[in-house]
């Protein structure tokens, strides 16, 4: 019987782990929290592959990393780095060889298929039924089609701004109605009947030739709806959906029409490099070429191009992982990629268009082929390339479009009589970081921030970039005060993120911030903002960051006090919970992930405190048991009575979270009625 294959894993999400486990025939994986028993695993020269992640401090990986090449040269080392935060961490790794870098969120099937190259084992069919399939592929495909379902409500909601100010032409009235009509049609195969249902109304409404601009309230409110119908997980359609078709290339273009595109193009042959680069300046088309994967980000920022090309295999990070990174990036998600590969079989092609991929083409290539297709691509860029209102580093809305789109709101609060709250947020002393560590760290800052504020908001608030270092969020529905415990919120999870300089030193960045409310500091955007800048300044007078509110007299940071905060990134439960504990007058708060639950209960002071926290052990971003550790490290645990929700019913996951502070331990599935027997109960011995 052949020996097993060792596996060294740290910091990696449970369900990684388990699949590695399942799915690799062969391997024996072991997984480590402690770094210093991890190198000492390391140092014996027995595992295979290590595999590590970012969410291990660096100088930890690199301690592990090398325990593991002192003691065996042949070992593997994998490591699963953020997409936002990929560039700082290759430049921190540099003193290191990692073998394969995986881009998270980690495409799981992308990544066994590596990891059994390097370990030499099998990879074995994922355990799941063909409906698990289609769910996935749907999840996928909507992922891909989120942006622009949103943005043509941004279009509609343009449409019922003029409607409400008596100025909708028949050329707009006309365009929203074939909008709703795409936003139904769009909507439906992903499941999301309500959505589509209200999008179908919507476009009756628009079709009508009675239209008054009191059914522009009517509308706006249908929009509110129709956003909210599209929170959540698609559904797959009930029969399994076809494979993708790709788009015909068109007719070639005029000569002088490719004047001035510009393409990136990333191979490790040069000798590809440099065909693709003499036939396509012929063309007019500049060209920038990388033969070191590695190298992406940079040349990204620098030539911002038209079009990407992709090589598929290439040493240490793959093409698909790179065209998934371009996908899931706001600045550039829209950009047309083509690959450009050697591997034509039916899973190579089924991983280039699940990445994301515009199209493909087969080496060696036929340069007419291949310069049809690119021509296709940039014609089609050129034909939809938006107006220059969006900031390339943050990817957000600047100045100017974020004004424009803030007004239209202010206008629909008014007439609903809604509040509407306006923040600013700025970075401190950014200037000086840049005078400091260079251009490129403030760069760092801005997209990290760039990328995390629209995370952050719903979907009906607006995010900009104002200049320089601060950022302008208007946020529909709320009161400067919740406004300003939401934006408390995101300050600390700024404060926490660690960025790397060009010399490998990390920097960590702090934000004020200040809030208005609309009707009651100003009536307009400009009043409003000038408002949330005073109460700014006002702040960081005071020596502290946090967040001022208009008009409220400084007084310490605000704690929104609760019964329980739930824990827990099931939808249906916590949407269940919920309700449970809110119609028997309990005051309940919400978080989705370990990470952002952390941040909000242990600044100082928290933001958020409660008696009872209901805490799910399987969480995105940090699981149950660390989220528990670090409340016992701050002693949030002495103030907060926590149960833990989970599926694990072992002693040694029971024992773990009593160790660490737990009070009690319920397992899924739980009886609701029981479960508020048991709340209740912690409730009146706190009291």
């Amino acid at each position: 019987m052949a020996e097993a294959v060792r596996l060294l894993v740290a910091g990696l999400p449970a369900e990684i782990v388990r699949e590695i486990g399942l799915r690799l025939r062969g391997v024996t994986v072991t997984e480590f929290e402690n770094t210093q028993q991890m190198g000492r695993a390391a140092s014996q020269g027995e595992a295979k592959l290590v595999i590590l992640s970012d969410a291990l401090p660096t100088q930890d990986s690199i301690y592990i990393a090398r325990r593991a090449r002192d003691a065996n040269e042949a070992v593997g080392i994998a490591y699963c780095i953020s997409m936002t935060q990929a560039e700082s961490v290759l430049l921190a790794l540099k003193e290191i060889r990692v073998d394969r870098f995986f881009l998270s969120p980690v495409d799981i099937d992308e990544m066994l298929r590596e990891l059994g190259k390097m370990g030499g084992v099998e990879v074995l069919a994922p355990q799941v039924s063909p409906a698990g399939h289609a769910a996935a592929a749907v999840i996928d495909a909507w992922d891909r089609a989120r942006a622009s379902t949103f943005k043509r409500i941004d279009a509609l909601e343009d449409g019922a701004i003029a409607l409400l100010d008596s100025s909708l032409s028949p050329e707009q009235k006309a365009t929203a109605e074939r909008d709703a009509l795409s936003l139904a049609d769009l909507t439906a195969p992903f499941g999301f009947a309500r959505a589509s249902a209200i999008a179908r109304d919507i476009a009756e409404k628009f079709s009508s030739d009675k239209l008054t601009p009191v059914d522009g309230v009517a509308i706006s409110e249908q929009l509110l709806a129709l956003r909210n119908a599209l929170q959540g997980s698609p559904q797959p359609p009930a029969e399994p959906a076809g494979e993708r078709v790709m788009s015909p290339p068109t007719s070639a273009a005029p000569e002088d029409s490719l004047e001035g595109s510009k393409v990136l193009v990333v191979d490790d042959d040069a000798q590809i490099t440099r065909a693709l680069t003499t036939m396509l300046k012929r063309r007019g088309i500049t060209v920038t070429t990388v033969n070191d994967p590695l190298r992406f980000w940079g040349a990204l920022d620098e030539v911002k191009p038209s079009l990407i090309m992709l090589d598929l295999e290439m040493p240490r990070l793959s093409g698909t992982e790179l065209c998934r990174a371009v996908r899931n990036d706001r600045r550039w998600s829209e950009l047309p990629v083509v690959f450009l590969t050697g591997h034509t079989d039916q899973d190579s092609i089924h991983r280039v268009f699940a990445a994301g991929a515009d199209d493909y083409v087969g080496k060696p290539f036929v340069p007419a082929e291949l310069m049809m297709r690119i021509e296709s691509r940039l014609i089609g860029v050129k034909a939809r390339k938006a107006p220059d209102d969006t900031d390339p580093v943050t990817g957000l809305p600047t100045a100017a479009r974020t004004t424009q789109t803030i007004d239209r709101f202010l206008r629909l609060a008014r007439r609903k009589s809604d509040p509407y709250s306006i923040a600013a947020l700025e970075v401190d002393a950014l200037a000086s970081l840049a005078g400091t560590y260079g251009r490129s760290i403030a760069d760092r800052v801005l997209r990290a921030i760039g990328e995390l504020l629209p995370k952050s908001f719903r979907g009906e608030d607006v995010v900009g970039w104002w200049g320089g270092a601060e950022f302008m969020i208007g946020m529909y529905g709320s009161s400067k005060e919740h406004a300003a415990i939401k934006l408390t919120q995101i300050c600390s999870k700024i404060a926490e993120q660690s960025f790397m300089a060009d010399d490998g030193r990390g920097v960590r960045v702090q934000c004020n911030g200040g809030v208005a409310q609309y009707l009651v500091d100003g009536d307009t955007v400009s009043a409003l903002r000038q408002k949330a800048l005073e109460v700014m300044q006002e702040v960081r007078k005071v020596g502290i960051h946090r967040v001022g509110i208009s008009g409220v007299q400084l007084a310490g940071a605000l704690t929104r006090r609760v019964d329980v905060v739930i824990v827990d990134d099931d939808v249906g439960l916590v949407s269940l919970l919920q309700h449970a504990m809110e119609s028997r007058n309990l005051k309940v708060a919400t978080f989705a992930d370990g990470e952002t639950a952390v941040a909000a209960l242990t600044s100082k002071p928290p933001e958020v405190q409660a008696a009872v926290i209901l805490l799910d052990v399987d969480l995105p971003a940090l699981n149950g048991l660390e989220v528990l550790r670090r409340l016992k490290a701050v002693e949030a645990t002495r103030m907060s009575s926590v149960v833990m929700l989970t599926a694990r019913t072992g002693e040694r996951d029971v024992l773990a979270a009593l160790e660490l502070g737990a009070i009690d331990h319920v397992a899924k599935p739980f009886s609701v009625p029981v479960l508020m027997h048991k709340v209740r109960m912690v409730l009146r011995q706190d009291q």
